[in-house]
Formats: structure tokens, sequence, C-alpha cells
């Protein structure tokens, strides 16, 4: 194909030909909604081998649009998708075409109508907007009452949700001032805004905005020079930049726009780099929280560079391609975050989990959804608190000082199990002892019960190894035999043998039982201790007073439920690699548009 000449010439010849009235003609990089779609103009002219006027559309959904830019073996321009765009004669666009209103046209349809009757089929949409949007902040959302309670008072707004309503401008920013001088939350996603820029009117507009969300606003960013003299935004301190099609290079660029900036939401943006600038150091001096979940990073290096934020304490990469975690012992790197989120990447290391604990300010981790929890034995809680010495929350539930004390203490028995069957090797004992950091710190804190929970400590007199246990049948097969039994047996009884006695107590068949450990009540949820049938009770730290529930279950049944639980996990797996393949391929499309753009760019200079 041979690419067309310079576009925006030919959209000179073309509008001055057939004589258009001032102001009728669509702008390239204009957003623009056709029925219930939305589009970015890319090409306004003529088609070779066609009559009139023409405008090219790149459509947010691509099953909207036709073909890539082309048409008749000529480039007029390029899409991230290639079937996204289509040509529309200029007549029929303008005939269909919404260019949107301002913000204060919006609010004031929004807020303002006297005759305003509440449109229950838009709650879904907001609801939506503030799941997908905005996590873990909480937007006001006005219904009806409130509505009509604030129709005469727009002016004590302080929060304002103008989701969907073809908002493309600003507007006269004095108006604004005057109109909404309390506003201080403002959600504008999925309107027409197609610059930056509308961040700095805002600023300028309403000194009191401090959070604004433009989830799924496909806006050009600017560049240095364009940049150079504006007004920075001193009140900012949260912004939502959510499927926005950016790049983190694009984003640091308005680091000096919003001082003041506190959190950063940049999810679903297809970032796959994180390279730090030459002013790397200076980057968003006030960051405290980064979202960067559900984009394309797939190496630890990039997330490094995240070192220039200095204040930065949570850390929101949930459902990237990480494969690894390395972090250097004794580095500085990253030791201010107290939160990272790492749901649904690749994570398949202990060692990335041993990582983690050189953070030392680190308090807050999620780590579900990973093949390294995914694949362990009872869902690998007890090793993760145990290997994370700081920890009080993992994946949303608390870590109770019992509940480390537990975990900590199985941990250790499992190592020194281990140890204990590779002592005659040197070279595997120094291993095994090299691939587990806290074991000397967890022998030292434990001291002597380190020593007691060993397999060579198992000489003990019986006495001093009997532990007394609470076994509670709740299996319904029991019937009258349902109840509460309190039995004192050694600790190196196996699972094996615990299940004969409870079958002898209970009358529930020992293939059928399933054991469940509730030592306390401070864990969050009872710990499977039935599947391995080798262990004694020591290995799961079960001291006198402990509670085991006794249920019992269809072997066949399980084994169905678990294959089919794995086949589902497989699904949702082989599903996430395809979303981010193609996510990847939509990130390599925006870089080959992007240079083939300042290759024109280029071009045209030369030309000038």
């Amino acid at each position: 194909m041979q690419a067309c000449k310079c576009t925006k010439h030919v959209q000179h010849l073309s509008l001055k030909a057939f004589n258009m009235p001032h102001g009728a003609a669509p702008r390239s990089g204009a957003r623009v909604q056709i029925g219930n779609c939305k589009a970015t103009v890319r090409y306004v002219g003529e088609v070779q081998g066609q009559t009139g006027l023409w405008v090219g559309l790149e459509w947010d959904d691509a099953a909207r649009g036709k073909n890539d830019g082309s048409t008749g073996g000529q480039v007029y321009f390029s899409c991230l998708s290639p079937s996204a765009g289509s040509f529309l004669r200029l007549d029929k666009y303008n005939s269909q075409a919404e260019l949107g209103c301002t913000v204060l046209e919006a609010l004031q349809r929004r807020y303002g109508d006297q005759d305003f009757k509440a449109d229950r089929s838009a709650e879904p949409a907001e609801q939506e907007s503030k799941a997908e949007g905005r996590k873990g902040i909480e937007w006001q959302f006005i219904g009806a009452d409130k509505v009509h309670a604030k129709m005469s008072q727009i002016q004590a707004l302080e929060k304002a949700t103008l989701i969907n309503c073809c908002i493309s401008s600003v507007g006269s920013e004095q108006e604004v001032r005057e109109s909404l001088p309390q506003l201080q939350e403002l959600d504008l996603s999925e309107n027409l805004l197609s610059s930056w820029l509308v961040i700095q009117q805002l600023g300028t507009a309403l000194p009191s905005l401090a959070c604004v969300n433009l989830t799924h606003n496909l806006m050009a960013m600017p560049t240095p020079q364009e940049l150079r003299g504006t007004p920075h935004n001193q009140s900012l301190r949260t912004l939502v930049l959510n499927k926005c099609c950016l790049r983190w290079s694009q984003v640091v660029l308005i680091q000096e726009s919003v001082p003041s900036l506190q959190e950063l939401h940049l999810c679903s943006n297809s970032i796959s780099q994180l390279s730090a600038s030459k002013s790397g150091a200076r980057q968003f001096p006030q960051l405290q929280l980064l979202d960067l979940e559900d984009n394309n990073i797939s190496d630890w290096e990039e997330v490094m560079h995240l070192s220039h934020l200095p204040c930065l304490q949570h850390l929101w990469l949930g459902g990237n391609q990480l494969q690894h975690i390395n972090l250097q012992p004794g580095s500085t790197a990253l030791q201010h975050l107290h939160t990272i989120l790492l749901r649904d990447n690749i994570l398949s290391s202990w060692g990335d989990v041993d990582s983690l604990n050189r953070l030392i300010n680190l308090t807050d981790l999620r780590l579900s959804g990973n093949p390294i929890l995914n694949d362990a034995r009872g869902g690998g809680r007890y090793e993760v608190v145990a290997r994370v010495q700081g920890l009080k929350m993992l994946n949303g539930s608390a870590v109770r000082q019992r509940e480390r004390r537990d975990c900590e203490l199985r941990y250790l028995r499992a190592v020194l199990g281990e140890l204990d069957e590779v002592k005659a090797d040197w070279q595997a004992a120094a291993a095994l002892k090299a691939s587990h950091p806290r074991l000397d710190a967890l022998q030292d804190q434990y001291g002597p019960m380190a020593g007691a929970i060993a397999p060579a400590s198992a000489g003990t007199a019986l006495s001093n190894s009997m532990i007394e246990v609470h076994l509670v049948c709740v299996a319904p097969s029991a019937g009258k035999k349902m109840g509460r039994q309190t039995k004192k047996v050694p600790g190196s009884l196996e699972v094996c043998k615990l299940k004969l006695l409870c079958q002898r107590l209970f009358k529930v068949p020992a293939a059928r039982q399933a054991l469940f450990l509730k030592a306390g009540g401070e864990n969050p949820m009872p710990d499977n201790i039935g599947e391995d049938d080798s262990k004694d009770l020591t290995f799961f730290s079960i001291e006198s007073g402990a509670e085991i529930l006794v249920d019992d279950f269809d072997p066949e049944a399980y084994a169905q439920q678990t294959l089919a639980q794995k086949a589902e996990d497989a699904r949702h797996h082989a599903a996430r690699m395809l979303r981010q393949t193609k996510a990847i391929d939509v990130s390599q499309s925006v870089q080959k548009q992007q240079h083939a753009e300042s290759l024109a760019s280029i071009q045209k200079a030369d030309r000038s």
C-alpha cells in the first residue's frame, strides 16, 4: 500500500475547495460519539476514487470498524487494531456525530434540571465505573432524592459524577469556578476528553479539586514544550487514568503539572516499561500510592525503576506477568513500601517470597492467583507468613500474633524435618539452609522450643510429648455419635492413625474423613490437615487445647471436583494469558503508530 500524502495539506485544500462553513470541519484527534459508540477522528479529507469529503474514524470498539485506516490500496491513518477503522462521508458524519458538551452543560443536565426524573438505567454503569475506574476510593453517587435536594444549590456540591455524559471540554473556566466553588471530587469517566490540558484547566477553574477520575478518556498527552509555562495544579491529590492507552514515559511528563499528587491509578493501560527518565530522582515527589494493576509488566527490573519515587508506600501490581522478584540483600530499593499487591501474576518460586522479606516495612501482601500458592498444599498461607516476618495482612486477611507463632513453628518443624533427612549429605544440607533464609532467626527466636519439635528429639519421654486435643465430629453420617471428645495423644501420632481413632469414636470410615485444625480460633479459616496421612501432629504445630473438626466427604466426588477446579483454573489462566498477549499486540501497535507519526513529523519538518 502507498501511504497518503500530508493529511493536513489534503484536508486544507479539500475544505477550501468545498467552501465549508466555519466550524463545520471535524478536528483530527477529536473524540466523538456516534450512536452508542465512541471513536477518534484520525483523518479528514478526500479519498481516492471517491467524491466529496470523508472522515476517517478509529473506533474504541474494534468490532464497529471495517478496516485499518486504508482503502483502495492507500493508507490514510493507522489504528491500534487492524479492524478498528472506517470512513464516513462528511455529511453523514455531521448528521450523526455527537461532538460533546462542556462540564457545566453536563452538570446542569444531571443536577440542575427542575423536571429531573431518576433514570435507574444509569445506575449499573455508575457502579461499574466505581469498580473498574478507581479501586479503593468511595465515590458519592447522587440518586433522585439527593438530586432534588441539590437542584437549586449546585454551588454546594463537593463531589460530582458525570459518567458517559459526552463531555468534550471544560468550557469557561470562570463560569466553572463561580458555579462549583466547593467541588473536591469529580468523576469524568467514559467521556470525550481528548487532551491532557483539561486537567490544567480544571485545576485553574476549581482550586479545591483534589480528586479526578478520567477513566477511559483517550487523551493526547502534551509534549514538554507544550507543558512549559502552563500553570501547575497544586490541589490535586488523586488522579485516575485507567484504560487511557498511556505509556509510563507519557505519564512522567505530567509530574511537574501535579506536584502534590499522592495517588495515581493507571490500570489496564498495557504498560510494560517503567524506565526512569533523566529526571527520575524527582518523579512525583509526594506520590504514596501507585496502581499499575492489569498491565503487561513482566520484568522485575522495570519495577525497580520505581525506586525513584521517594514517598511510595503502596504499590499495586496485580494482573501483570511478573515471573520473578529479585531484591538483593542490603538493597535500599523500595524500602518505604508498606503494601504490595501481586495477585494473578506468574510467581512460582518461594525465593520470590523470600525476596519480599527484604522489604523491611512491608505489612500488607497479596499473592493469590499465583502458581506458588495455587500449587501449594493447604494454600501456602502458613509458609508465606513464616517467610515474611513483618506481615500483618495476607490476601486481605489479618495475620494475628497467635497465627504467626503457629505458622512459624509449623514452618520450622517442616524445615528441620527436611534437614534431618539430608543430614548425611552436607552439600544438600547447605543448599537446603540457603533456600530458607529465616531458618537461623526462627531457631534463635524459639530456642529450646525449636529443638523440642525437631525429629532428633524423638527420644523424649512419652509423657512430655503427649498433647490434649478436642475432637469435634460434625459429620452427618455419624448420627448420634456426633459431638465432642477430648483425648490425649502423642505428638508423633500420624494422621492415618488419628483417622482410625476418630473412626472408632464416631463411626465415620477413615477413608471418608476430612480433618480440619482450628487452633485457638484466630486463624481466618480452619487448616486442612487430613490430606497427607503420613504427617504426624507435630508437623502442624498442634498444641494441647487444639480443636480438630471431623467431617465426612465423598472421595470420588472430591476427586472429580478437584479435577474440575484444576481445569477451571487452567481455563482462567489460558484466558488471562490470551488477554495479556492481545494487550502486548496492542502496545506494540501503539509504538509502531507513534514511530510512524514521529517519522511523519520529521519528514514534514524537513520539507518545510
